[in-house]
């Protein structure tokens, strides 16, 4: 090889290794976006949850009591037949909006685990993409130190 070859070979190899670095940097900005927006809304579905479990406890303490009035009332049943009637609705409406919630509650649940193995996966991939651009800086120190 010439002597005027080979310092262009090496300007090619290092403007190459900066292509590739710049471009799983790019990658990596782009998965950390991605990541920071993923905690942001699993963050989000957890506070929902938690607000959507408070409202399911505030819903079972007043089934509870709603129970606790129907015994009261079937007791006076001699008296109003129609009221214990409507308390009946009353109570299966409540109890159904209860299922609901319960429904709803679940499913927000499985989104929320759905949201940390995608949040996993893309962890994963960043780990990769790192020790992909470690090994790549380790190749431009060596090839820079010969």
């Amino acid at each position: 090889m010439s002597s005027r070859a080979l310092p262009i070979l090496n300007a090619l190899g290092c403007l190459l290794l900066t292509v590739v670095v710049l471009v799983q940097w790019r990658k990596e900005r782009a998965i950390d976006g991605d990541r920071l927006a993923l905690k942001s809304e699993l963050a989000n579905w957890k506070q929902q949850a938690a607000d959507e479990t408070q409202k399911r406890v505030a819903l079972e303490r007043d089934i509870v009591v709603l129970k606790e009035s129907i015994e009261s009332t079937q007791q006076a049943a001699e008296s109003s037949a129609r009221t214990i009637a409507e308390k009946a609705e009353l109570t299966q409406r409540l109890e159904t909006d209860l299922s609901a919630a319960r429904e709803q509650v679940t499913s927000w649940e499985a989104a929320i685990k759905e949201r940390d193995d995608r949040i996993r996966v893309l962890d994963a991939e960043l780990t990769a993409t790192r020790k992909r651009l470690d090994e790549a800086i380790e190749r431009i120190k060596a090839a820079g130190a010969r």
